[in-house]
C-alpha cells in the first residue's frame, strides 16, 4: 500500500502525465480561473450561476459555474475530489463523450434545475459556482452504468 513517502515530485509529475486529456483540461482550466480571479475581481460576477442573471445573451453561466471557484481551498479540494472520478470515467468512456457530457448535460441540466427551483420556486437568488456537480453526478452516473451493464 502506498504511504506519504511515495507522495514525491516524480511520482506526482508521472500521475498528472497519465491523466487522461480532458481530466487534464479541466483541471488546468479551474487552475486558469483561480488565477485570473486573483486579478480580476468579477470573475465570480461574471462566470457564476445567478438565477436572475441568467438570460439568452448570458447563457454561458450554466456551462462556466463549475470551472470558478470562491477560493484557492474550494479550488483544490474539488480538483482532489473530481480527478480520480472523472480519470475514471474519460478511460471508460472515452475523451469526447467526456468533454460531451461534462460540458453538456452534467452541467446544464442541474445548472437549469437550480435556476428554476431557486429562481421561481424559491424566490431567491444566491450564486452558485464551483465543480461539486460534476463530483456528484460522475459517481452517480459511474454507479448507474456500472449496474446496468451488468
Amino acid at each position: 500500500m502506498p504511504g506519504i513517502r511515495d507522495l514525491n515530485a516524480p511520482n506526482i509529475w508521472i500521475f498528472i502525465q497519465r491523466l487522461p486529456l480532458v481530466t487534464r483540461i479541466v483541471i488546468l482550466l479551474i487552475a486558469l480561473c483561480w488565477m485570473v480571479g486573483l486579478f480580476w475581481e468579477r470573475l465570480s460576477d461574471w462566470g457564476s450561476l445567478v438565477p436572475s442573471k441568467v438570460f439568452l445573451t448570458s447563457a454561458y453561466r450554466l456551462s462556466t459555474f463549475p470551472l470558478i471557484h470562491k477560493n484557492l481551498i474550494h479550488a483544490v479540494v474539488n480538483v482532489l475530489a473530481l480527478t480520480p472520478l472523472m480519470e475514471r470515467f474519460e478511460n471508460e468512456y472515452g475523451s469526447l463523450s467526456t468533454l460531451a457530457l461534462f460540458f453538456g448535460p452534467l452541467t446544464s441540466l442541474p445548472a437549469l434545475l437550480y435556476v428554476l427551483l431557486e429562481g421561481i420556486i424559491l424566490r431567491g437568488n444566491k450564486p452558485v459556482m464551483g465543480a461539486s456537480i460534476w463530483d456528484t453526478f460522475v459517481a452517480c452516473l459511474s454507479a448507474t452504468f456500472a449496474v446496468w451493464a451488468i
